[in-house]
């Protein structure tokens, strides 16, 4: 089924709309340890302006009774060596007792092609949360990314950067030594791995790994697995596995988050 184009547009203006007001709608705190997935939120080719919404729905009734909307956008402008990014995005939980929590990201990225298969990255990247014992995360980081398979239906990059990370958790819910603000060096090092099955469907392999350079000990991964079913030219079914880990995370968190969510994806080019 494809649907028509004038309604296709006019839904995918809405949806951008209601997201930038949503993104920018009332004050709240900067966020989580959680490290954002911004290779999933981009087009595999890109060339001029381009423009991507993708959304999911968690509905959960019984022991956990709560509601997820999770919503973001990516939008950006490629040339023939550069390619210059904008991510954005927001998640809303409601709580059976009526308590409402709300994340939200925005993610700035550079990319240059020094050659074909060789290019460099550069980002800023800033948090927000109302929910966790997070209250503010950013981020500034560089590296150097290479592609090591080029295949007509597989791809296969490694990166490596360094970043500086300020995090400000809420003081109120520390109850051990672990440190309320932190300022600290940490390596970006990622995995991707592109892979065309069929003509309508798409699989994405991500992974990051980011120790703490004066103690490495004090790590920070993400496996991140994505399955992309076409279902017109513009809508894609997006399926999900996400795995978190963090080393060191304060008394009262678990180190290891798991999720499993579906949702779709809309490229407007």
């Amino acid at each position: 089924m494809r649907l028509p184009g004038p309604v296709l547009h006019s839904w995918l203006r809405t949806a951008l709309v209601a997201l930038a007001l949503a993104c920018v709608a009332s004050p709240a705190r900067l966020s989580a340890q959680a490290i954002l997935n911004v290779e999933r939120l981009q087009p595999t080719q890109a060339h001029g302006w381009h423009v991507g919404v993708a959304g999911s729905l968690d509905l959960s009734r019984g022991n956990d009774e709560h509601s997820k909307l999770s919503g973001g956008v990516a939008t950006g402008y490629r040339w023939s060596r550069d390619w210059l990014r904008l991510f954005a995005g927001i998640d809303y939980r409601a709580d059976g007792d009526g308590t409402l929590h709300n994340d939200r990201y925005a993610h700035l990225r550079y990319n240059h092609w020094w050659r074909t298969r060789l290019q460099s990255f550069h980002f800023l990247q800033i948090q927000r949360s109302r929910d966790g014992f997070q209250q503010d995360r950013v981020l500034v980081g560089t590296g150097l990314r290479t592609r090591l398979v080029n295949g007509a239906r597989s791809t296969f990059d490694v990166g490596t950067g360094i970043m500086y990370e300020h995090e400000r958790l809420d003081a109120r819910r520390i109850v051990d030594e672990h440190p309320v603000t932190e300022d600290v060096v940490r390596m970006a090092n990622l995995l991707v791995l592109n892979r065309r099955l069929s003509d309508d469907v798409r699989f994405l392999g991500v992974a990051y790994l980011q120790p703490r350079l004066d103690a490495l000990g004090d790590v920070r991964t993400l496996t991140d697995l994505s399955l992309f079913i076409a279902l017109t030219e513009a809508v894609e079914l997006a399926v999900r596995f996400q795995w978190r880990h963090d080393s060191c995370p304060p008394a009262g968190r678990a180190p290891d988050d798991v999720g499993f969510t579906t949702g779709f994806a809309v490229k407007l080019r």
